[in-house]
C-alpha cells in the first residue's frame, strides 16, 4: 500500500528544482480525504474495490494497469448508480435517466507556500457522452471559497488512462484544493462513468518562476500559410542562466499533450518578455487552439492564453465557364466565373467583367489553361484552374443569328428554336462541333439532345430565306 500524505502547515527542507509531492492517496485507506457527493441526481461518489457489474446490461469496470498500486482491482473512487448500488451492483456506472451534477472535494487544504510548477496527476476512466456526460477538475486557491474549473472535460476515455494538470494559479498558493465533478444529463451515455486512483500533487521547492501567457488579440490564421505571432509573457520567480522559453501551439482541442514548439528565446531575464511565433503553414483547421510558454530551468509550464484561437480552413475555389466545356472555336469569346471567394486573380490575364474580379471574358487562340487565385473573407487563399479548349471551325460557321433564338443554353434534354421575327423554319438539323451531321428534324423547331455526351454543338436552322447556324451546348 502506498503511503497517505497530507501537508498543512507542515513545512521541511528540500533541495532547490527537487519535485516535492505535496499530497497523495490512493484509496487503498478509503476515501478519508474527500467529501464526497453534496450535489444533486442519483449518481454518486463512492470508495470501494467493486469491478464487477451485471452481464450483459452493466458492463464490468475495466481493470487497472500495472501501473496502479494493487491492481488490477484496486479501490478507487468513482460515480456510482446508487439506486442499484444497495443490490450490490456498485461500480463504476451510472443511471443516464438521472441528471446529476456531483462533486467529491479535498477535505483539508494543502500548503504549497514556497513551491511552484504545481502539478495534479492521476488516472481516470470517463466515457460518457461527449459534452453532456463527462468529468471536470475544480480548483480553489482560498481553501475552497471560490472554485475555478482548469478547462478541460474528462469523456470517451475506457481505458485507464494517467494525465496532469499544471498552472501557474497554483504556485505558492497557501491553501490549494481541488475537487473532481461529475455531470451527466438524462441522456444515454456509455459506463464507466467518472472514475479516479492514485491522486497526486507535486510541487518545486526552492527557486521557481511562475510564466503568465498574456492574451493573442489575433483574428486567426489560414491552413496554406506560415503566420508570425508575438507572444507575450510574463515571468516573476527566479531563472536560472541558459533558460530556454519556449512558446507552445495546442491541438485543434486545446490540448498540449503533443504541443508544437512556433518559437524559442535563450534567456534568464524575468519580468514581460516576448517570442516571435511562426504558426507553421499547413496547421490543420479548428477553432480552439491555445498558446503558451514554458520554461526549461526550472521546468516550469506557463498558462496559456487564455482564449480560443482560430486556423481557418482554405476556401473552395471553382470555375464555372459559358460554355460549360470550355470548347470554343478559334475567334469566339469564353467567360468565366470563380467562386468560393470574395476577390481573385487570373493567370493568363483576361477581361475584368465583375468588380471583384470574379468574372472574366477571355478570347485565346490556343488551348489555354486558366488560373484563378480565389481570396475569401478571412484572408485565405486557395486555386482553381479551367481549360479553354480551341477548335478550328472553319467547316461551320454561325450567321444569322440575330433571326433565331435556341433555348434553352446550356441544354439538358431539349433543345428549341424560336424565330425572332415571322421567318418560317422549315426544320432543323443537329450538327457536331466540326460541322458533321448528326440527325435532323424535319418540319419540327426542338429535338431531343438527351443522348448526347456534353460537349458544344450546332443546330442548322432550314427555313424559306436559307439556312442559319447557332450553337449551343450540352451540358
Amino acid at each position: 500500500m502506498k503511503q497517505l500524505l497530507l501537508m498543512g502547515s507542515l513545512a521541511f527542507s528540500v533541495s532547490a528544482f527537487a519535485q516535492t509531492t505535496l499530497f497523495q492517496d490512493d484509496f487503498e485507506a478509503g476515501g478519508g480525504n474527500w467529501t464526497l457527493n453534496g450535489g444533486s441526481g442519483g449518481n454518486n461518489w463512492i470508495v470501494n474495490n467493486v469491478y464487477t457489474g451485471f452481464s450483459p446490461f452493466i458492463p464490468d469496470t475495466p481493470a487497472q494497469p500495472g501501473g496502479i498500486t494493487n491492481s488490477p482491482s484496486s479501490t478507487y473512487m468513482h460515480v456510482t448508480n446508487s439506486s442499484i448500488c444497495g443490490a450490490g451492483i456498485c461500480n463504476s456506472n451510472y443511471d443516464t435517466g438521472s441528471a446529476s451534477n456531483q462533486p467529491t472535494t479535498l477535505t483539508s487544504s494543502i500548503n504549497a507556500a514556497g513551491y511552484g510548477n504545481i502539478t495534479l496527476s492521476f488516472w481516470y476512466l470517463c466515457a460518457g457522452t461527449p459534452n453532456l456526460d463527462f468529468g471536470t477538475v475544480e480548483y480553489s486557491t482560498d481553501g475552497g471559497g471560490t472554485w475555478t474549473a482548469t478547462g478541460t472535460s474528462y469523456q470517451n476515455v475506457s481505458t485507464w488512462t494517467q494525465t496532469s494538470v499544471s498552472l501557474p494559479a497554483w504556485d505558492n498558493a497557501t491553501a490549494l484544493k481541488f475537487r473532481f465533478r461529475w455531470q451527466n444529463s438524462a441522456a444515454s451515455g456509455l459506463d464507466p462513468a467518472f472514475s479516479i486512483d492514485e491522486v497526486e500533487v507535486t510541487g518545486m521547492g526552492g527557486s521557481f518562476a511562475t510564466i503568465t501567457t498574456d492574451n493573442i488579440n489575433a483574428p486567426g490564421w489560414c491552413f496554406n500559410t506560415a503566420a508570425n505571432v508575438a507572444v507575450g509573457f510574463d515571468v516573476t520567480g527566479t531563472v536560472n542562466a541558459g533558460n530556454i522559453y519556449t512558446a507552445q501551439l495546442s491541438n485543434a482541442a486545446g490540448s498540449f499533450t503533443s504541443p508544437t514548439s512556433i518559437g524559442s528565446l535563450t534567456s534568464s531575464a524575468t519580468g514581460a518578455l516576448s517570442i516571435n511565433g511562426v504558426i507553421p503553414g499547413g496547421t490543420p483547421a479548428g477553432s480552439g487552439y491555445r498558446i503558451r510558454v514554458v520554461a526549461s530551468d526550472p521546468v516550469t509550464t506557463g498558462s496559456d492564453n487564455g482564449s480560443n484561437l482560430t486556423i481557418f480552413a482554405q476556401p473552395t475555389i471553382t470555375i464555372i465557364g459559358n460554355p460549360a466545356d470550355g470548347v470554343i472555336c478559334n475567334g469566339e469569346t469564353i467567360t468565366m466565373l470563380g467562386s468560393g471567394g470574395v476577390s481573385y486573380v487570373w493567370t493568363p490575364n483576361a477581361t475584368i467583367d465583375f468588380p471583384t474580379q470574379a468574372q472574366v471574358i477571355a478570347t485565346p487562340t490556343i488551348t489555354t489553361q486558366y488560373t484563378a487565385v480565389g481570396t475569401d473573407v478571412n484572408g485565405c487563399t486557395n486555386t482553381a484552374t479551367f481549360n479553354v479548349t480551341v477548335e478550328n471551325c472553319s467547316s461551320i460557321n454561325e450567321n444569322e443569328v440575330n433571326l433565331f433564338s435556341l433555348y434553352p443554353n446550356p441544354a439538358t434534354d431539349l433543345v428549341n428554336v424560336q424565330a425572332v421575327n415571322e421567318t418560317a423554319i422549315q426544320g432543323i438539323e443537329l450538327l457536331d462541333q466540326n460541322g458533321r451531321f448528326i440527325r435532323s428534324a424535319h418540319g419540327n423547331t426542338s429535338m431531343s439532345v438527351a443522348d448526347l455526351a456534353t460537349g458544344s454543338y450546332f443546330i442548322r436552322v432550314i427555313h424559306e430565306s436559307g439556312t442559319s447556324t447557332l450553337r449551343f451546348t450540352k451540358k
